[in-house]
Order: structure tokens, then sequence, then C-alpha cells
């Protein structure tokens, strides 16, 4: 086997295709039919067998750490189903080197979040970790080294926490309009005056602060702190959304009048605000028409949405008139919600993150909203 301290780091492309390379030699080995690159623009890999068949695309990290892996198997899993067609989606994150416990925190995640698609981690030194039909063949444990549990982050915090998304908010303003995000508009030198600004603790703000430098997203010089290598920072920060939701389909009680106006009162009580297509629509960036308007709230529960005195369930086949959901980040969510037309609604960043993954063209209106708000803030100061 060979040594993954040999592989070049900076060669993306070399790694990719060794991951192929490996995937493809085990999955033959194991009695699978392996077809590699089988059309432009589909998965890395088709994996075929009686019964079954598998769509794979494969993502490869350079570091074996569980923050950095986990949003590139999110990544690899959404494309895998998207590209799946006729076939099963299977989503494989690999790395030079990844700790048993590492891998298994990774197909945990998947088991939470995705359990409708099949999981894998890889490494070059030969572990391998599957969860899916058909697939316990692959698994093989890696050549024995005693250094290989310390890659494992020890207490790690979530880059992509509640609160560290608002502070990630609070950074990018300046370079949002006004009226598609509401945060405080300045420039920070320290980590204190990004916590008073942002209205979180000092701590909060250091370590987080912290992170981003370890992690090389804040450019080390200069009077301001300056988030670079956005592509890399707003990729992981979309694929961190990955995530099981809590949502209810409602019908408005007072039927005959205006369900607009029915809305209006829901946004106007200061506990929900427009989400995904709705706040699109709201910013004037919505395209995709159809979808009955979604609503964030803090929290949804029996009794949350017991409180709502003109709202009930749908009754089976019945069209809703809204779906009420949980705001994924409330903290994020609600603070930095704009009112465009008097309607509170979510800020165009949150709307380009949550509206990805949604079945109905949710990709194609996140591509929208890069290309007509966020390519200028991503791509333009993409440095490093």
């Amino acid at each position: 086997m060979e040594d993954a301290h040999f592989l070049p780091k900076s060669d993306a492309r070399q790694r990719h295709d060794r991951v192929e390379q490996l995937l493809s030699q085990a999955s033959e080995k194991a009695g699978w039919r392996v077809k590699r690159q089988p059309r432009a623009g589909g998965p890395d890999l088709l994996l075929r067998r009686p019964g079954v068949s598998y769509a794979v695309e494969i993502k490869v990290g350079v570091e074996g750490r569980s923050d950095r892996l986990i949003p590139l198997w999110s990544q690899a899993c959404l494309q895998a189903s998207r590209l799946a067609g006729d076939h099963a989606p299977l989503a494989v994150v690999a790395a030079p080197e990844i700790a048993p416990k590492v891998a298994r925190q990774i197909l945990n995640f998947a088991q939470e979040y995705a359990p409708d698609a099949a999981a894998g981690v890889m490494d070059f030194a030969g572990l391998r970790m599957f969860r899916g039909s058909h697939l316990d063949s692959l698994n093989a444990e890696a050549r024995k080294s005693p250094a290989r549990d310390s890659h494992a982050p020890k207490g790690q915090p979530h880059l992509f926490s509640d609160l560290n998304q608002w502070m990630l908010k609070v950074l990018l303003a300046p370079e949002v309009p006004d009226a598609l995000l509401s945060a405080p508009r300045g420039r920070y030198g320290n980590a204190s005056q990004l916590a008073r600004a942002a209205n979180v603790s000092v701590m909060s703000a250091f370590r987080f602060v912290q992170q981003l430098q370890r992690e090389g997203y804040l450019h080390e010089s200069g009077a301001h702190f300056r988030l670079v290598r956005r592509g890399d920072l707003f990729r992981r920060w979309q694929a961190s959304g990955l995530r099981r939701l809590n949502e209810a389909p409602m019908r408005f009680l007072l039927r005959g009048s205006d369900p607009r106006q029915a809305l209006q009162r829901m946004l106007d009580s200061g506990r929900a605000c427009l989400a995904l297509f709705a706040a699109a629509d709201a910013l004037g960036v919505g395209f995709v028409h159809g979808v009955p308007p979604y609503v964030y709230v803090r929290r949804l529960s029996p009794a949350s949405l017991s409180a709502w005195k003109h709202l009930a369930p749908v009754a089976p086949g019945e069209a809703p008139d809204v779906i009420v959901r949980q705001a994924p980040v409330p903290g994020s969510v609600f603070r930095g919600m704009v009112r465009p037309h008097g309607m509170a609604a979510c800020d165009v960043l949150q709307v380009w993150l949550d509206v990805f993954e949604h079945p109905t063209r949710g990709h194609e209106q996140a591509d929208l909203i890069r290309r007509r708000i966020l390519d200028r803030i991503i791509d333009g100061n993409d440095h490093g």
C-alpha cells in the first residue's frame, strides 16, 4: 500500500483518482461490477450487483478531521442524491488518514441526518467503513498505527454553530445590501469589538475568531478582520445545513378570508418569518412558484403550534396554506431577518443556505441567488 505521506497534498485530482482506484479495486474484489466516470456530469462511479446498484459521489479532504469531513460528506450526499437517477445514492468521503473514531462519527451523522443514503469512509492506509445494503463486504481495517487517534479533534467547536453563523453574517454584512441582511455594519480588529457588535459574549467571539484563524479563513495581517478562502468557506457552510427538518403543513381556519392577511398576522407576531422560496420572493430574488409559503418559528412542537389559534393541521390530501418549519439556527435566523414591504423574512444568506437542498428546484434557486447577489462577495474576495 502506498504511504499516504508521499501523496502531494496540493494535488486534489490525484487524491480523488487514488480514492476511485482504491474503491474500484475493493469493489471488484467483493464481486461488484464497476464503471468509472460513466458520463460527463454524472456520478464518479457506478457499482452494480444483482438486486442493487449505487451511484457513487466521492469527496476527498486533506485532513482526517470530523469537522472537515462531515461537511464534505454532506456535499457528496446532496450531489449523489441529485445524480443517482435509477440507482441508490452512495456518498463517500476520504482523506489520507482517518481515525476509526472519526469514521464512526461520520457514519453516525449520516445515519441521523440522511438515513436513506448509503455512506462510506475511506483512507489511503486501508480503512474502509460503509453503511448500506450489500456494502458490508467493502469494510476493512487500516494498517495498525499508534498515532491514528491523535488526528481526531478533541473538544473542537463546530464552526457553523448557530452563534457562529450569526457572527459570520456580521463579518460579511458590510458587503451585503441593508435590505437583504439585518446586521451591524462595521469593521472589527479584535474579538471584543466583534462581540459588542454581534451582541455575544467575548469568549464566544474569541473562540470563533481563533477557529477561523486556525482553519485559514481570516487574513492574518491588517487592522481589521477580513474573511479569505471564501469559496471553500461558503461550500462548507452550505454543506453544514444538511439536517433532518421539523415541519408541519398547516391551513388557515378562516376559510374565505385572504390567506395573505392571515399570513401577515402570523409574521406581525414577531415570532415567525418567511423562509425559503417565500423569503426569496419577498427579497426580490425568487423565481420558483407553486410552492406553499414556508414560515420559520423558533421552536415547533404541539404546544407551540397550539399558540397559533388561526392555524390547524391539514387533513389527508388537503393542500396546505403554509408550511411551518422550525428554524435550523434560530438565533442566526431571527437576528438577521429583514422586513421587505413590512413582511418579516430571512436574510439572503439564510435563504441561500436553506433552499439548496429543497427538492423543488432548490438548487436552481440557490444558484440564482449566488449569481445575482453572492458571487461578488464570495469570488471577488476569495483570496488565499
